[in-house]
């Protein structure tokens, strides 16, 4: 996903489990309202952007989908559909997630691209948290073919309900560098919003609010 659900400037999402069964297999589902959508700092629409979402997860295994409105006049289409997939775990402080996802945009229909997902996470202390993602298209046609996004980031739990984090990325091959800085507030349970300010080495600074739901 351009904003993966892990991949938004804020990477906090409150993700309580809605079904669980003897064998272990949970479903969550939920969604996000912003006022931009961004992908690694670029804007994919003008204006805001509906962003549903669902995932099951069977003992660290997991699959989803997730959507968004996009601008034709960015993408080229009106609307993006990811399929995703992966395993994740953790051990002790450390945490990683090996995944992949395939981007698809209709309206008109693209079977745009995909790209395989490695996440590194450690947990030093109950509030700091730091991490870091590549991620990796071998199959490209485009002009950043093989290139490789990779970003690290670092996040901090004031409370329970609030928290802040920093990310700065780079995709090589002709790419860009990204950055943001942001906060998160838990209303409850399952409503949170967020706020947080981007940039990139090519495009102006841009300040993202957005409200997430989740069950």
């Amino acid at each position: 996903m351009k904003s993966l659900l892990k991949s938004t400037a804020l990477a906090t999402l409150l993700v309580v489990p809605a079904v669980a069964s003897a064998q272990e297999v949970t479903l969550s589902y939920g969604a996000t309202l912003t006022s931009r959508y961004l992908a690694s700092g670029i804007a994919q629409t003008t204006g805001a952007a509906f962003q549903p979402w669902l995932e099951v997860d069977y003992n660290g295994f997991y699959a989803g989908v997730w959507a968004s409105n996009t601008a034709s006049a960015v993408t080229g289409s009106d609307y993006e559909i990811d399929l995703y997939a992966g395993y994740r775990n953790e051990v002790g402080m450390f945490s990683y997630d090996v995944g992949y996802a395939r981007y698809f945009y209709t309206s008109p229909s693209v079977n745009c691209c995909g790209e395989f997902i490695l996440s590194l996470g450690v947990v030093p202390t109950d509030k700091l948290s730091l991490g870091v993602t590549l991620k990796h298209d071998p199959s490209s046609t485009t002009n950043a073919a093989d290139a490789v996004n990779s970003s690290i980031n670092v996040g901090y739990a004031f409370t329970d309900t609030f928290s802040m984090s920093a990310e700065y990325g780079s995709i090589s091959k002709g790419g860009h560098e990204y950055y943001s800085v942001g906060a998160s507030y838990a209303l409850t349970d399952t409503f949170a919003i967020s706020a947080s300010w981007n940039d990139t080495s090519i495009t102006k600074d841009l300040v993202v609010v957005s409200l997430d739901v989740s069950f």
